[in-house]
């Protein structure tokens, strides 16, 4: 199991197309995902529920893999964490 801590770092936080690119890397990954924010846990692979933890900018997430492409899936989520989401200017 991989386990990483990232800082959202975009303006605008987890938002519904932030939300859509984490599901989109989830859905093609054969791993478990979960993304843990404000003591919530949820699936990856769920946009609803990735949304309804409404982390906003500075938050503290944790993501969570576990299965065979677990290394992959979790450095691309963090990729996205990284660079903003491609949002910061």
């Amino acid at each position: 199991m991989q386990t990483w801590r990232l800082i959202i770092s975009n303006p605008r936080g987890l938002h519904a197309e932030t939300c859509a690119r984490i599901v989109r890397i989830a859905k093609r990954c054969r791993c478990n995902l979960s993304v843990v924010a404000k003591g919530r846990r949820v699936s990856a692979r769920n946009i609803v529920a990735v949304m309804l933890l409404t982390a906003s900018m500075g938050v503290s997430v944790r993501i969570e893999a576990s299965g065979p492409d677990e290394e992959v899936a979790i450095r691309e989520i963090a990729t996205l964490f990284h660079d903003g989401f491609g949002e910061r200017r």
